[in-house]
């Protein structure tokens, strides 16, 4: 078992550095061990005590729509397959994704609408959306004498402002929103259906799952990482040497939010100047947003991130030690004409193509912590949202209350 380390000697604190840091004493200053991005007990202990136990996002209310909509979702490190259903009175409902009969997989498509029963592809058993079994072909022939004990599993199932959450965990009792706690408070009037699910990504990386969002979860390597981000650091709050600087950070539990504002000389490139000419209202503020940027961290694996007015969603779903899928979710308002439709475009294209650095790098990353060239790496004072996240991942691995 690998932990973050406790507080190491470091020069004395100033005013102008280590502000985090002193904010949050107990999060320490010392180095966090490369093992624990490597290591296969580390992994199986995540998967046992964190992502088996935790509320974990699955999708959205705009992957469905409709009554009968569902999707189905497999969550690989967990070795399930769950079935997402919208029932009649809008509800959302999930199940284990897996036949009574003989354990078969019962739906095989990734998504659709259920128009009357689900059919098992092997036998013919139906259920109905709710999950009740309703047709037993030949079911005579059983000794069972009551099949409303055969429905489909249910999994624990709730939802916060249009995210769908479930959890595995069948003796745990801790509600959706006992585990987001103040974040979720923070949250809970957020205009978030003004926002339009509008361009999906999905993203396998050959990298342990907490490399990726470590790698997110901070700015610091904005002004230098790739030519794409250090373009787009000049958007973001810096010092006068340049380096990217947070304007707040908080931790709520196991959750963090990061802010930044942006840099008040930033000058826009001639064709966000052309776009902003078409559509001038389009940059104004809409979204009540703490900052222009804002980086909110949903413990285990879950991004809920606000860009202007825009918002990205990241969820990193470990597949193994040292493979992740990382999923990207890009929504904007619903645009009101033709220029703030073409600069809904822009702004995709561009996050997307400096997301594409970021892979690059994450893969890199975990090359270098794989060859144990060093046992452990630091953090400075504008990392600390990741100091404060692997501290949480340790306190549920090893069974103790966030505070």
């Amino acid at each position: 078992m690998t932990y973050v380390g406790e507080r190491a000697d470091a020069p004395e604190a100033t005013e102008a550095y280590h502000r985090w840091s002193r904010r949050y004493p107990e999060l320490g200053t010392g180095p966090i061990s490369t093992e624990r991005f490597i290591s296969q007990e580390q992994f199986d202990q995540e998967r046992d005590r964190v992502f088996a136990k935790s509320w974990l996002n699955v999708g959205s209310t705009q992957d469905l729509g409709e009554p009968g909509a569902f999707f189905v979702r497999d969550i690989a490190i967990l070795g399930v397959s769950l079935l997402v259903v919208q029932q009649d009175s809008g509800d959302v409902l999930a199940f284990h994704n897996v036949c009574s009969h003989r354990g078969n997989k019962l739906i095989w498509e990734s998504d659709g609408t259920c128009p009357g029963q689900f059919a098992c592809r092997f036998h013919g058993w139906g259920y109905g959306r709710d999950g009740a079994l309703e047709t037993v072909p030949d079911a005579e022939n059983f000794h069972f004498r009551d099949k409303g004990q055969l429905g489909l599993v249910p999994v624990r199932t709730q939802v916060w402002n249009g995210f769908i959450f479930v959890n595995l965990d069948t003796t745990g009792t801790e509600s959706l929103d006992d585990h987001l706690a103040g974040l979720g408070e923070n949250l809970r009037n957020f205009p978030f259906h003004e926002l339009k699910l509008s361009y999906r990504f999905d993203i396998r990386e050959r990298a342990n799952w907490k490399v990726a969002l470590d790698a997110q979860n901070e700015i610091y390597h904005i002004p230098m990482l790739a030519p794409l981000h250090r373009f787009l650091g000049t958007a973001f709050a810096s010092n006068d040497d340049g380096y990217t600087r947070l304007q707040d950070f908080e931790k709520w539990g196991p959750h963090t939010v990061y802010c930044s504002d942006v840099d008040p000389d930033y000058v826009p490139t001639p064709a966000e100047a052309a776009i902003q000419a078409a559509c001038p209202d389009f940059s104004v503020p809409r979204l009540p947003t703490r900052a222009p940027f804002a980086f909110h961290v949903l413990f285990p694996n879950m991004v809920v991130a606000f860009l202007g007015n825009s918002m990205f969603t990241y969820n990193f779903w470990p597949i193994g030690v040292d493979e992740t899928v990382w999923e990207i979710r890009f929504h904007y308002p619903h645009p009101r004409t033709l220029a703030e439709r073409v600069a809904i475009e822009q702004m995709k294209s561009r996050l997307r193509d400096v997301l594409c650095e970021d892979q690059v790098g994450h893969e890199a990353l975990q090359v270098g912590l794989r060859s144990r060239a060093r046992p452990d790496f630091v953090l400075q004072d504008q990392e600390i949202q990741i100091r404060s996240f692997h501290k949480s991942l340790d306190e549920r691995i090893s069974g103790a209350s966030h505070v």
